[in-house]
């Protein structure tokens, strides 16, 4: 293991161990032991709902194919793997993004420059949907005076420097800045293997903005299912709170999960958040009316949804690598 992995991980122990130590883990695991037996179901089910509406975003990026059940369900085993990789590595999407281009172009005959464009145009409208997302639970937050004043600080900060740099994205889109400075890039670099890594860059840069300019309907309806994504997570911890026995409001839900993301954001080079994602959990759950313990068992109930569906990704990946070598190489 890399010593760059070894102390994020490190640093993720140290503060899963300090949750555990500020709360009642007996307690927390006298919670979960409440949960009825279709609680899994129940669970799993919201989830791949959620999941079907990112499937869905992902889709509507790739403008030269239609939308089949066939190519559906290959974008949905093709994003299992990817983002199972994601919760297992370190730094996050450095590792799964590159992982969907690739079982793209050999197992779906997709271009990795045509894969590339989509993945660029995935993330950038997920974080869009993001700012919006946390936007209004800081907004929520402030009407309803739900938060103690510094944590509510942080999230308000977190909503302006999300949306201030999804509108500059959307600008640069439009405005092609990427152009501009792959331009400026390609000026004072004379080897031929960075111009052809520009010259891809430059197509996928071409792709972005006709996307931008001329798929707008494909661009507001894949960031509104987006947004129904992120809306699925709070839906999740106010189902999951519901299950075990804790009351929250769903608007109270809404501000708990903006500040979730906005802290899974920050701490994106902690492997799968490890502490980060279960300290906040904690302390915004205590905050917004729950209890130590309920947040607590909140974010371990998280947390086995989390690898279990992992878990069928690098699954679906196994299967993926046992027929590699039968899939075209074009």
């Amino acid at each position: 293991m890399k010593l760059g992995s070894a102390l994020a991980l490190a640093v993720g122990l140290a503060l899963l161990a300090l949750v555990i130590e500020a709360s009642d883990p007996r307690a927390a695991i006298a919670l979960l032991a409440t949960l009825p037996p279709s609680a899994a179901l129940w669970v799993l089910a919201l989830f791949a709902l959620a999941w079907a509406a990112e499937i869905q975003a992902w889709a509507l990026t790739f403008t030269t194919r239609p939308v089949t059940p066939h190519w559906y369900a290959r974008l949905w085993l093709v994003n299992m793997v990817g983002e199972a990789l994601n919760v297992v590595m370190p730094f996050g999407a450095l590792g799964g993004e590159p992982v969907k281009a690739w079982l793209l172009k050999r197992h779906h005959a997709v271009s990795y420059r045509e894969a590339g464009t989509t993945l660029v145009l995935m993330q950038t409208l997920l974080a869009i949907a993001e700012a919006l997302f946390v936007a209004v639970g800081a907004a929520l937050a402030a009407a309803l005076g739900l938060l103690p004043p510094a944590m509510a600080q942080l999230l308000y900060l977190a909503a302006a420097c999300l949306t201030v740099a999804m509108t500059i994205a959307l600008l640069g889109l439009r405005l092609r800045w990427l152009r501009a400075l792959l331009g400026h890039v390609e000026s004072r670099l004379a080897r031929a293997r960075h111009r052809r890594w520009l010259a891809a860059l430059g197509d996928i840069e071409i792709a972005l903005a006709d996307f931008a300019r001329v798929e707008r309907r494909r661009l507001v309806a894949s960031t509104t299912l987006y947004l129904v994504n992120w809306l699925g997570g709070a839906a999740e911890v106010w189902l999951m709170l519901e299950l075990l026995n804790v009351a929250l409001p769903f608007a109270h839900c809404w501000v708990a999960e903006a500040a979730i993301v906005t802290i899974r954001s920050l701490t994106f080079f902690l492997p799968a958040q490890l502490g980060s994602v279960e300290a906040v959990t904690v302390w915004v759950v205590a905050a917004l009316g729950g209890s130590a313990e309920s947040g607590l068992a909140l974010a371990a109930l998280r947390r086995a949804r989390e690898l279990a569906w992992a878990a069928l990704g690098l699954g679906v990946g196994a299967a993926y690598r046992l027929e590699w070598r039968t899939a075209p190489r074009d």
